[in-house]
């Protein structure tokens, strides 16, 4: 038995048994959550490469597995990954039916989940980028709308992510070709461009950014939610992964300053485009933004600290992404378009979509008291002592988000002339809740999750 086979083996062959099982919804629903959950128990619990007892039975829980002449390696350092992928995955899956989703979701959301889980334990990583091309295409299903033809968003997702692929493999070519000359600097620039425009294109940075708040207009809020919060992250940890991995990258007098350039333009950029949007979906996108861009000044600065606070940020992340998905899919289903004037005076219709609705967009520009705030505030902190210009950027691009969001609590607000209502169903009432107050949660006591979790951050990869 080994790691690989329990995350990427087993889930991707459970997904096909799915596939064919979509007509009993609570079946495929229940088989999700459960899978999900002990999964993520344990990545958490199970120390990897030891020895598993069952009674008088003992089986060794290898990290490794050769296929096809490569390499599939999970050790204790994706700990963290699995246990907080399959965690948001139960959620994700237990929140299926108050979205009125298709049951094919779960299936192929667990697809996507072990690829992108080989995408990450992959050897060596340049076929990180075949595996991810492959969870795009995996994606496709969830994407499309029966009957209706691909909005401009789906397509821009798919032609960008796929033209990712190419560039990485040929810049890793020609980085393996440095390697035997290590002093052809004119060809260690041209691998590190095409590398760089792979990663750019994978992540959505400036100037690719402008197809995914096109991709939450297009396709359901929950199915955007789900796709944005995981594929960014999955990128992001490739990404560190590979910068950890080579020296003279890591100690390069251009990295760091690029990194903050374009993590500075994302932030500034993404929060005055959300300060005149007036659709709720766009800003979803927007959000994923706003995070991409703050995880690469957080990558930027190169330090343990800042390297760790990215790794908290996407519990954080990724909640609120649930809880903003979760709100505007229950204004969809009730064929409400999430704008601003179909949205005036809803918190007397939908006082708890509403609610998460704001409470989530107000997380995502860490706003106190919520999850979003410790993150934020650690950041600016690290950034204030290495660049205090670009901290003031920064915080001009959160303000600016900010802007949009009280724009929304305004017209929200509104009263309308009409008594209190509750048009959501008592599962999505319990669901919303328990978001709300784990964003509550997180915000007001950060350092007591932060030390239930300290010990899935002993292994990971830090920028030395």
């Amino acid at each position: 038995m080994s790691t690989p086979v329990i995350f990427i083996v087993f889930p991707f062959l459970l997904s096909l048994v799915l596939y064919f099982l979509q007509k009993r919804t609570r079946l495929i629903v229940a088989i999700g959550i459960s899978t999900s959950i002990l999964l993520m128990l344990f990545a958490f619990f199970q120390n990897f490469g030891a020895v598993w007892k069952i009674g008088p039975v003992s089986i060794e829980i290898k990290t490794t597995l050769a296929v096809l002449g490569r390499s599939f390696s999970i050790g204790n350092q994706d700990k963290y990954f699995l246990t907080f992928v399959y965690f948001f995955a139960a959620i994700w899956f237990g929140a299926v039916n108050l979205t009125r989703v298709s049951s094919r979701f779960i299936p192929f959301g667990l697809a996507i989940i072990s690829i992108l889980t080989a995408a990450l334990a992959v050897e060596p990583f340049l076929y990180s980028a075949i595996l991810i091309e492959i969870a795009i295409l995996a994606s496709i299903p969830l994407l499309l709308i029966p009957g209706n033809p691909p909005g401009k968003g789906v397509l821009r997702f798919i032609v960008f992510q796929s033209l990712a692929m190419p560039l990485i493999l040929f810049g890793g070519w020609l980085l393996g070709g440095i390697q035997a000359s290590p002093s052809d600097t004119a060809r260690l620039l041209q691998a590190v461009l095409f590398l760089g425009i792979g990663f750019a294109l994978l992540l959505a940075i400036f100037p690719f950014q402008s197809w995914v708040p096109q991709l939450t207009l297009d396709i359901h809020p929950f199915i955007s939610g789900f796709i944005l919060g995981l594929f960014p992250i999955v990128t992001m940890l490739i990404m560190l992964d590979f910068i950890s991995g080579l020296v003279w990258l890591r100690e390069s007098q251009y990295l760091q300053p690029v990194l903050s350039l374009v993590g500075t333009i994302m932030v500034v950029s993404t929060g005055i485009w959300a300060a005149i949007e007036k659709d709720g979906r766009r800003l979803l996108g927007y959000s994923v933004l706003l995070e991409s861009g703050l995880a690469l000044l957080a990558v930027s600065m190169q330090s343990q600290i800042s390297v760790l606070t990215l790794f908290v940020s996407f519990i954080p992340r990724m909640a609120s992404l649930a809880l903003l998905a979760l709100s505007l899919s229950i204004f969809m289903m009730n064929e409400i378009i999430p704008n601003l004037d179909n949205l005036s005076g809803m918190i007397r219709k939908y006082p708890f979509a509403s609610s998460g609705l704001l409470i989530s967009l107000l997380s995502v520009v860490g706003f106190p008291l919520l999850a979003g705030f410790p993150v934020r505030l650690a950041l600016l902190e690290q950034l204030a002592l290495v660049n205090p210009v670009i901290s003031f950027w920064v915080l001009l691009g959160l303000v600016a988000f900010l802007s949009a969001v009280l724009r929304f609590l305004i017209q929200v607000s509104k009263p309308e002339g009409q008594g209190w209502q509750r048009g959501e169903s008592t599962s999505q009432i319990i669901f919303l809740i328990i978001g709300i107050l784990v964003l509550l949660f997180l915000g007001i006591f950060p350092n007591f999750f932060s030390g239930q979790i300290a010990p899935l951050f002993v292994n990971l990869p830090i920028l030395r």
